[in-house]
């Protein structure tokens, strides 16, 4: 991953994360904090919501575009999440305060991204980048 990636993900405040299950359906989830900690990986955290991290358990591969604020470009990364591990936890559920189902781990992912695309609004090859 070239410096010039590193830098705008780096301003980048949330990526967009596709999982699928077993059997490919697909989900979308935001994560936050992004981050490049080297040229191989994508580090992210949300309270991710069950569907989310039951797809992990199942297919690790992962999508993830990052886009910049306010503009119709940015890069897909393609990879595979290699490490989890919670962040916080919250002091349990509280029936009838807040909605069964909701997320009660923040969660951070650690991916091991395998290739780098443009992503945008216009023309696109879809084709990796050579030395990203």
């Amino acid at each position: 991953m070239s410096r010039e990636i590193m830098c705008f993900v780096a301003a980048a405040e949330q990526a967009v994360v596709a999982t699928s299950d077993a059997a490919g359906l697909p989900h979308l989830a935001l994560g936050s904090k992004v981050i490049t900690p080297d040229g191989d990986h994508l580090v992210f955290e949300n309270w991710f919501c069950q569907t989310t991290l039951h797809n992990l358990e199942q297919n690790p591969s992962v999508a993830i575009a990052v886009l910049a604020v306010g503009a119709e470009t940015g890069y897909q990364f393609i990879g595979k999440v290699v490490h989890g591990f919670d962040v916080a936890i919250l002091d349990g559920y509280v029936p009838g305060a807040e909605p069964p189902g909701e997320p009660q781990t923040l969660t951070r992912l650690v991916v091991r991204v395998d290739e780098i695309m443009a992503f945008c609004a216009g023309i696109d090859t879809d084709q990796p980048l050579g030395n990203s």
